[in-house]
């Protein structure tokens, strides 16, 4: 695919048009990684000088996680309200207060849930708002934030509903390859009924639609087939012949630069090699299992069609080693420097 230049202006370019964007940072669920990876990844140079960061936490909680994993606290200030102008240096922190004591890493809970639920509320009423221009957020933990009382899937549909848009989808964004899920926290024998026309060519429309508010062109879409070989003609399955065929027709009757349906054993090669922009897988694990070997914590997730810029590590809570001081902050390092490159360009 090659390296990216996003547009200026295009996503959302600071509104005081003072250089580093502002962007609110959640920690995510309290007892995951979350808060291990957002100290790390504050302390890490390649951070400091991209934007300004307002994190949205619980103080007491992250004093804690400094204090036992020995590290550094990187927080200039810590604030109950978001501070006034858009000027500081060092990241605040916006202090939620959220976090009952005696929370254990690895712990799944309402509690933690509830306070990771909390923070995105916030961060998204900040965007919408202006008060900061995209938002970065760690991982939560599915089944805490239902016990915590919210019913939605993931992270995706709840900023959807948050933000009231009307659709959205999910993107991995590398600078080497691109891929966009049709489908995303299903099972797959549900994932395989929604490979259907008329979502296809609406994903598609979305993609192209977003892509060129990034990044100022339309891209070059290909779009994975569903059965080994891309049905070959009917054989292997009629997927391709009788939806994807005439979805990718449909969009590039609408100016979309579609093609397709391709073999999935070779298109991510393909994109690798320079061949297309993006590319729509059907499934998730069909996009996500390129993407991480690939491209590692280099790949974040971008979530399209919102009102503001949102990118996101592109891993989960990581349970079984938090508390543990060895979480790699790597991927929450790549999400707030691509963040800031979709908002301000010229300063990521």
């Amino acid at each position: 695919m090659g390296e990216r230049e996003a547009a200026p202006g295009r996503a959302g370019e600071s509104p005081a048009g003072n250089g580093r964007p502002v962007l609110a940072v959640t920690v995510g669920d309290p007892c995951g990684i979350g808060p291990e990876i957002v100290l790390k990844a504050l302390a890490d140079e390649r951070v400091a000088g991209v934007a300004r960061l307002l994190v949205l936490g619980d103080e007491a909680h992250l004093r804690k996680v400094a204090r036992d994993l020995k590290l550094k606290w990187p927080f200039g200030a810590v604030v109950s309200e978001p501070p006034s102008g858009r000027r500081w240096e060092r990241p605040q922190l916006l202090d939620l207060a959220n976090v009952p004591e005696g929370l254990l890493p690895g712990q799944v809970s309402a509690a933690a849930g509830r306070a990771a639920g909390e923070a995105i509320e916030r961060a998204v009423a900040l965007a919408m708002e202006r008060t900061v221009d995209g938002i970065v957020t760690g991982p939560i933990h599915k089944e805490a934030l239902s016990l915590g009382g919210y019913g939605d899937p993931g992270h995706t549909e709840m900023l959807a509903r948050l933000s009231g848009a009307k659709q959205v989808g999910m993107m991995f964004w590398a600078p080497s390859l691109a891929v966009g899920l049709l489908t995303t926290h299903l099972a797959l024998r549900e994932a395989i009924r929604k490979v259907r026309r008329a979502r296809v060519a609406r994903m598609l429309r979305l993609f192209d639609r977003e892509w060129r508010r990034f990044f100022g062109e339309a891209p070059r879409i290909a779009v994975a087939g569903l059965n080994p070989h891309a049905g070959e003609r009917g054989r292997f399955g009629v997927e391709e012949l009788e939806e994807l065929v005439p979805a990718i027709e449909e969009a590039a009757g609408k100016g979309v630069a579609a093609t397709g349906p391709w073999p999935a054993d070779t298109v991510f090669q393909r994109a690798l090699a320079g061949e297309f922009d993006l590319v729509l897988a059907l499934y998730h694990d069909q996009g996500t299992i390129p993407v991480k070997l690939v491209c590692g914590h280099e790949a974040v997730n971008v979530t399209v069609g919102l009102p503001f810029v949102r990118t996101s590590v592109d891993h989960g809570t990581a349970m079984d080693i938090a508390g543990k001081g060895v979480a790699s902050p790597e991927s929450l390092v790549a999400a707030i420097r691509a963040a800031a490159r979709l908002v301000a360009p010229s300063t990521a």
